[in-house]
């Protein structure tokens, strides 16, 4: 196979921020390296900060199999971890992209190569190819390789058009394919590519994204932050105040649209699911403390109206959907992604 380092120019990163090039591998970074000190301290944020959720490898090619070489993969959660790829498809209106999903990863640590086929001939037209790093687990790339015989061309990158702020269900925890998360869902459905900046365990944390907000205009700025406010009642209180000044900076931002997603149904409000997760008690005293918070938000929040939208109840009440009493599987992603479609219009 014919292999590609990670500096080659043929090769384009769908990250926020700049990648450097000039070392053997690079790493896809979401936030800069400010961002880790406004952390310092928070065990869990900053292991998340590090990860490439909604980032990708771009190029043209013809070749019917691509490998992606990654090294230091390192995990975080036990939870599924897998890479994904999209082909562009020719003239197909309904369904754009052939997608493959990689198998389960989260067995394996340090380097390794992953293949996926991608439908392609030699010899054929060149097609755009994404290659989706994994939703929470960390890495970086060493390069890319293709068939023997193969062409790879570089490719044009869309202008970004949505920002996704949040936390762990807009990083992506626990479905196991990049593909399978509900922003990357609808960034399809709605065809506006997206920046994630979904960092599991996040408490709303201004300072942190106001770079992002501020650096260009998106058409769609959604955020879902609030949820981890709930498991303290010492972070109750201040959420709300938070909120207001995380919604000032996104509407001084010269943003089209603003939403925010209040913090969705949690299974442990009607004494359902798990009794903990990862040692936090998911009892009906967190559960109350959850409705607490998305009620103070709601009604701090609603002052910014109609420049703000509010969105509520988009987890599907259904306890079986959330196997850690928190975070969807697969398919309750796409019901929160149909939820969220059919708000929003």
């Amino acid at each position: 196979m014919i292999q590609l380092p990670a500096a080659d120019p043929r090769l384009s990163f769908w990250c926020p921020e700049p990648v450097d090039r000039s070392l053997t591998t690079v790493r896809l970074e979401r936030f800069p390296r400010a961002a880790y000190d406004a952390l310092a301290g928070q065990i869990g944020p900053l292991a998340n900060l590090r990860s490439s959720s909604g980032c990708a490898v771009v190029f043209k090619t013809d070749s019917p199999r691509v490998t992606l070489m990654i090294e230091r993969l390192r995990h975080h959660q036990p939870i599924p971890c897998g890479i994904a790829l999209e082909v562009e498809r020719a003239q197909d209106q309904h369904q754009p992209w052939h997608q493959v999903h990689s198998e389960d990863l989260r067995e394996c640590d340090g380097d390794l190569v992953v293949g996926l086929p991608t439908g392609l001939e030699r010899g054929g037209e060149l097609r755009t190819v994404w290659i989706w790093l994994p939703l929470i687990s960390t890495c970086v790339i060493a390069g890319v390789k293709v068939t023997d015989g193969a062409r790879v061309e570089a490719a044009s990158l869309p202008k970004p058009r949505w920002l996704a702020i949040g936390d762990s269900l807009t990083q992506g925890f626990s479905v196991q394919s990049p593909l399978q998360n509900w922003v990357h869902r609808l960034s399809r459905r709605w065809n506006l590519p997206v920046y994630n900046l979904g960092v599991g365990g996040l408490k709303v944390e201004p300072a942190l994204f106001a770079p992002a907000l501020a650096a260009r205009s998106y058409e769609l700025v959604t955020i879902a932050l609030g949820s981890n406010h709930s498991w303290r009642e010492s972070d109750v209180g201040v959420a709300a105040e938070r909120a207001a000044e995380l919604a000032e900076l996104a509407l001084a931002g010269g943003h089209r649209r603003v939403v925010w997603l209040l913090p969705p149904w949690k299974s442990c409000e009607e004494g359902k699911g798990p009794s903990d997760f990862a040692g936090v008690p998911l009892d009906r005293a967190t559960g109350e403390r959850a409705s607490r918070v998305r009620a103070a938000l709601k009604e701090r929040l609603a002052a910014y109206a109609p420049r703000l939208e509010l969105v509520e109840d988009l987890m599907p009440h259904d306890h079986r959907l959330l196997p850690d009493g928190l975070h969807p599987q697969a398919l309750g992603f796409a019901r929160f992604a149909d939820n969220l479609a059919a708000k929003l219009g």
